[in-house]
């Protein structure tokens, strides 16, 4: 039986033996193919993960290979450096630095140069933002946890707009798989409650009455899950553009539970303490096929899965401090990446 991919002895054009300027012509072009083959099947498990350590006092952003090789420190701010997240083409970086007057959103490229900041001229405190699904924008909410708004600038910090303007505390969610919507809540007052909103536009919608957090769109289709506070901890929601109210999927789940999308929108893992401390797990968008991933008696959370879908990496206090795991989809394969004593988290693959 033949291999998939076979390479046969290259012959001279014309007659004679292989050789000159066309023979090395020809074996660079198949040595190429060889060397785009081999990339393409193992790229997505080359893909570097990113997280937060405070090895070095400041908590700055660094980088590692799936196997725990290759650690490098991509931030050098003045302030501490957190929640880093990739950009859909994986060529940027964008994160926020705490400094003395508040917290600022910038992006750097994947090696940690040519930072650029993009909350500049809002002057306020940047909470919490959001890539668009095409890398080119991220939207982001600035204020304070009593009055903030959302805006949306360029990923070089150009066309900043303010996409609301009401002043009530809010939480930002994601965007949608066509970047036509932005999820937020709004946690106080007449208007408390979920919405859709599109980001050009004005045209935007109410989807609870009661807020949310951890807004979460799906990669695919207009399907968006969030977590709201029970009497008796945090129950999962879905909605949709094309439903009137949303429909509960799952309780049970850790007040501040991470909702991360499968890559192909099948599976959410979450974070729930229903076995008495926090572990990962995964579900169908529906709620069902309920899978736990790990069992410790250690907190487990902060899981984000790999481009491919096959793997996930999480945070976990299974060495007393924090460290980051990678696994296999359905919870095999457990691998720590990092292993000193300081506090490694917020990875994203």
């Amino acid at each position: 039986m033949r291999n998939a991919l076979s390479i046969r002895p290259l012959r001279r054009l014309s007659g004679g033996r292989l050789g000159g300027p066309a023979a090395l012509r020809l074996g660079f072009i198949a040595l190429l193919v060889v060397a785009l083959a081999l990339t393409a099947a193992c790229g997505p498990q080359e893909k570097r993960i990113v997280f937060v350590s405070d090895r070095g006092g400041l908590v700055k952003i660094y980088s590692v290979a799936r196997d725990g090789s290759e650690e490098t420190r991509l931030s050098e701010s003045r302030g501490s450096d957190r929640e880093p997240r990739w950009s859909s083409d994986r060529a940027w970086i964008a994160y926020l630095t705490d400094l003395p007057d508040g917290a600022r959103l910038y992006v750097m490229d994947r090696e940690g140069g040519r930072p650029v900041r993009l909350s500049a001229q809002t002057g306020d405190s940047v909470l919490q933002y959001s890539w668009s699904p095409e890398g080119d924008r991220v939207a982001f909410l600035s204020g304070t946890e009593e009055a903030s708004d959302i805006f949306v600038a360029d990923r070089d910090g150009a066309n900043l707009i303010q996409v609301t303007d009401t002043g009530s505390p809010k939480t930002l969610g994601n965007w949608s798989s066509d970047g036509q919507w932005l999820a937020y809540s709004i946690s106080e007052g007449e208007k408390q409650g979920v919405y859709f909103r599109n980001p050009d536009g004005v045209d935007s919608s109410q989807v609870s009455s009661s807020p949310g957090w951890e807004l979460s769109w799906a990669p695919r289709g207009d399907l968006m899950v969030f977590l709201s506070r029970e009497a008796d901890g945090a129950k999962v929601w879905s909605a949709s553009r094309e439903e009137s109210w949303p429909v509960s999927v799952s309780e049970q789940v850790h007040p501040d539970s991470a909702l991360a999308w499968s890559p192909d929108g099948e599976r959410i893992a979450f974070v729930s303490d229903r076995d008495g401390d926090m572990e990962i797990y995964t579900m169908k968008a529906d709620g069902s096929d309920v899978q736990q991933l790990t069992n410790n008696e250690t907190p487990d959370f902060d899981p984000a899965w790999s481009s491919n879908g096959k793997s996930l990496v999480f945070v976990s206090r299974l060495h007393d401090n924090e460290d980051i795991f990678v696994m296999d989809a359905d919870g095999s394969n457990q691998k720590r990446l990092t292993n000193n004593p300081a506090r490694d988290a917020s990875p994203h693959w």
